[in-house]
């Protein structure tokens, strides 16, 4: 395989995005663990916050908006970066890549405005579709599917590729570019229930992590207020639109309780939801009410939503919906600046594997997807292509084994789930961790997931007061 100028090792809108920005300035390879279009970017359902309307909103609110949900704990200048550099980023969208969103924006959660442009209740699948139309279409970028990132390989603390392995495959065989791009997602999967594809586990997280590059904040896990109740692993998530639009959330008896939690109610930050709707579940199930609105109206501006609640053989218009909260989005990762550079040199990070400063300990709904455009355009205005050095290296050992994989990645889940979750106790952490350091896998894949899932134990165990998503009831 001919070695890129630039390798980019995950396939989400952040990926797509700084291939496209990276092909401007040389041969640019994806590498995918599954499908081209397969990654947590596909199921966002919202959409990308930007203010793109100065009549009754500005980018200082969206600033404050932002600050305020990660509770402060951000870092301001990347905050103004984002916001700054979000509706450049959408008008590039509709203009240049072809996405078509609604004619007006829609509110979320811990949003003061209505500033989050959508395409229904699809938008991450309509970019997705659009971004990965425009990538096939370029002579410069050539695309890996079905590949596995191992490790980085680092030399004298300059990273110069990574070792891949196609999937199904035994053999290993290595990459070099100028630079490496990292768009590898999060690790919902980590968790029993979550939002996220069976991909997302961490990989980049992982392969950082024994390459030396800094992470921080891997604590801040967001859990989504409101999934379709349901028993499979990746659980169908139930936009916060539809909050924005007027549902309510209902206990056991029938109440409407978040007002008794947050003055912001049902668009409260989604920190707050979810623990308000952890604390109800103890005394029953929980439920989205949006019962207010007709058919008609749901059908057409939720369709994806609609669709998938009837699956579940619900009818949102008249009944009200099971829902809790599950595991979502991960606030921290690899350091990075503001163009995606890493503590390791030519290694860059980009998308939810990065940690920039943006969310602090908490994401404000819908900054994800513009993240991963206003960085993924970042990570490639200052690249530029030249030879490829290579370097001579012997191939690490590794072994691989399904049935190894599954039943490591059954005990992490459940572990996670039940002691690093939404509410958490010094105790439960560190059982967790005790569970995890107790694990001896053989297999490659689950030693990754074991890594991941220390790392993020010990994050929360040094962490000693909550703080957003990190809550302690100790």
């Amino acid at each position: 395989m001919q070695n890129p100028n630039f390798l980019i090792v995950g396939s989400g809108i952040a990926g797509l995005t700084a291939a496209l920005f990276c092909a401007k300035q040389g041969k640019v390879l994806i590498v995918t663990k599954s499908t081209l279009l397969e990654s947590s970017s596909r199921y966002a359902q919202a959409g990308v916050a930007a203010v793109r309307n100065f009549k009754w909103d500005s980018f200082e609110e969206h600033v404050a908006d932002t600050l305020e949900a990660g509770c402060h704990d951000n870092d301001k200048r990347t905050v103004k970066f984002l916001v700054e550099n979000a509706p450049k980023m959408v008008d590039w969208l509709e203009h240049k890549i072809g996405v078509k969103f609604q004619k007006e924006p829609t509110r979320e959660a811990a949003h003061s405005h209505s500033r989050v442009w959508n395409t229904k209740d699809s938008t991450g699948e309509a970019i997705e579709k659009a971004l990965a139309k425009k990538v096939r279409a370029n002579k410069n970028i050539k695309i890996l599917t079905q590949a596995s990132l191992l490790d980085l390989i680092v030399e004298k603390k300059v990273c110069r590729g990574a070792w891949l392995r196609l999937n199904g495959n035994n053999e290993i065989f290595p990459v070099f570019a100028n630079k490496i791009v990292l768009a590898t997602g999060g690790y919902g999967q980590l968790f029993a229930k979550s939002t996220n594809p069976e991909v997302s586990v961490g990989d980049g997280i992982a392969a950082a992590a024994r390459a030396r590059a800094k992470l921080k904040d891997l604590e801040f896990i967001q859990f989504h207020p409101t999934a379709l109740v349901g028993r499979q692993t990746r659980l169908t998530l139930l936009s916060e639109s539809l909050r924005g639009e007027g549902a309510v959330l209902r206990n056991a008896r029938g109440e409407r309780f978040m007002p008794t939690y947050n003055k912001a109610g049902e668009l409260a930050p989604r920190d707050i939801v979810s623990r308000a709707i952890f604390s109800e579940m103890k005394q029953g199930k929980v439920f989205l009410d949006f019962t207010r609105a007709s058919e008609k109206f749901l059908s057409e501006r939720f369709p994806l939503v609609w669709r998938e609640v009837g699956k579940a053989g619900f009818n949102l218009a008249k009944d009200l919906i099971p829902i809790f909260p599950v595991a979502h989005y991960s606030c921290g990762g690899v350091v990075t600046n503001l163009r995606g550079e890493t503590s390791v040199k030519n290694l860059l990070a980009v998308g939810e594997v990065a940690q920039t400063g943006l969310h602090g300990a908490n994401r404000l709904a819908s900054n994800s997807l513009a993240e991963a455009l206003v960085f993924g355009k970042a990570v490639a205005e200052k690249l530029k292509s030249s030879e490829v050095q290579t370097v001579t290296i012997k191939a690490p050992k590794y072994f691989f084994d399904t049935k190894d994989d599954v039943a490591v990645r059954k005990i992490v889940q459940k572990t996670m789930w039940e002691r690093v979750g939404i509410v958490r106790n010094t105790k439960d952490l560190r059982e967790a961790l005790n569970t995890f350091e107790k694990l001896e896998p053989r297999s490659f894949a689950a030693q990754n997931i074991v890594l991941v899932a220390r790392l993020i134990t010990k994050a929360a165990l040094a962490r000693k007061k909550s703080l957003g998503t990190h809550f302690l009831e100790d």
